[in-house]
């Protein structure tokens, strides 16, 4: 990442971090399916992946622990808004008999911000 997308990401850190909060806010009263199906509204101009992804990774890490569902939809919705044909995925892993839940986006078929070896840990359910 160059130093141009660094700051494209740093300026848009405050919608990114915003954007979380709200998609927080919403998981509360609307239904996942719904969610994904939105678009983001707001007036934004194309940018690179890597600025959008790191500026959602930024923001996420500024907000509370466990934040991966609201993140993941809200970098799906910016994502896709802007012409990036993503998915957005759901995984669940039972270790030691404890049930974890995972969210993110992939492109490509590849996570965005996560280990590649994360659907090696999680099942997908779709």
């Amino acid at each position: 990442m160059n130093w141009h997308e660094k700051l494209l990401a740093l300026l848009l850190l405050p919608k990114a971090r915003n954007h979380i909060v709200l998609i927080n806010k919403e998981l509360e009263s609307k239904p996942y399916d719904e969610l994904l199906n939105n678009t983001y509204n707001h007036p934004i101009k194309k940018q690179s992946l890597e600025s959008i992804v790191k500026a959602y990774f930024w923001a996420s890490r500024l907000l509370e622990k466990g934040s991966c569902l609201p993140r993941s939809i809200a970098l799906f919705q910016h994502l896709r808004a802007v012409g990036y044909e993503v998915e957005h995925k759901f995984g669940v892993n039972k270790n030691d008999s404890k049930l974890a839940a995972h969210a993110w986006v992939e492109y490509n078929g590849n996570p965005l911000n996560e280990s590649a070896d994360l659907r090696k840990k999680f099942t997908v359910m779709d």
